[in-house]
């Protein structure tokens, strides 16, 4: 029988056929500047209220679902990136959610933006997240021009203090890498991208391709990455840690990049429960918690 990797399903094979693959993509960026034309409300006040402070850094989160989430990454963002904005750009699915984000918002004073929904886009998958990502280059960080932007996940907290702009000082952009599966394209994952504000010029593309073997944000390689050699960049280091909870337990291991600590799963089952303990654990001790933190051995399951 063949092992995972080698079965495809008919789908998977289709995709893997060059010719087919292209066609997709053309299809799909037909359907992404069509999507970009649809205004969002609020949108033209939004980015005229950044355009008057461009010079400071700017942060997107692409919120889905879960309030909880955003709720806590605007605390910690709050505590350790005062001075940096942070746009909630509400991709949810879930009216209530919706509902939710936008109070949370206005109760903490964030900045908030009611994304429209794409067409012919499935829900939870990379497509949805990558059409809300590309709507938000074109439509709020171009218009904007801010000296430094970031695309931050919106389960992913801040636990120390945070300089975006000497991470791009020296070089275009800064993240987490990750490999394409099938060629040696690579690219950064947008749920911890930060990019130098020039790059408002660039032809970002934060779609997956399928053909290079990437998730949301690998089309950048084509418009960024492939120009940039790996070896002359500085890297965030990337941690495997286990969060200290109540009763002298640990949580399930956690990715820490840099002090940004990765909840994980947050949009999906058993996510609630993550989230609230790691919640717990932030409001016990903001200031103290990245010192808390246990390291995995490597053996470890880095998630």
């Amino acid at each position: 029988m063949a092992d995972g990797k080698s079965s495809m399903s008919l789908g998977g094979l289709a995709a893997s056929v060059p010719g087919l693959h292209w066609v997709n993509h053309s299809r799909y960026m037909v359907l992404d500047r069509l999507y970009w034309r649809v205004r969002a409300p609020g949108q033209d006040e939004l980015v005229a209220r950044l355009s008057a402070q461009r010079d400071r850094p700017l942060a997107v989160t692409i919120a889905y679902n879960v309030p909880e989430a955003v709720e806590l990454l605007a605390d910690a963002m709050a505590r350790f990136a005062p001075d940096t904005p942070l746009v909630v750009c509400d991709n949810s699915s879930e009216p209530e959610a919706r509902k939710a984000l936008a109070r949370i918002a206005a109760d903490r004073g964030l900045l908030y933006l009611s994304l429209p929904q794409a067409p012919f886009v499935r829900i939870r998958t990379a497509r949805s997240h990558a059409a809300a990502a590309n709507w938000v280059f074109h439509n709020i960080i171009r218009p904007v021009r801010p000296r430094v932007f970031a695309y931050l996940d919106h389960d992913l907290i801040p636990l120390a203090p945070v300089d975006f702009p000497s991470l791009v000082a020296r070089q275009p952009a800064y993240g987490l890498y990750r490999p394409g599966e099938r060629t040696d394209a690579w690219y950064l994952w947008p749920g911890f991208a930060v990019f130098d504000g020039a790059l408002a010029d660039a032809a970002l593309d934060f779609g997956p391709d399928r053909l290079l073997g990437t998730d949301t944000g690998g089309r950048n390689w084509y418009a960024l990455y492939r120009r940039m050699n790996r070896k002359d960049l500085a890297w965030p280091k990337v941690r495997t840690v286990r969060v200290p909870q109540r009763g002298a337990s640990f949580s399930e291991p956690k990715m820490l990049v840099d002090g940004w600590l990765h909840v994980g799963g947050a949009s999906y089952r058993g996510g609630e429960a993550a989230l609230a303990d790691m919640r717990a654990a932030y409001d016990a001790d903001p200031e103290g918690l990245l010192a808390a933190l246990v390291d995995v051995p490597k053996a470890g399951v880095e998630v």
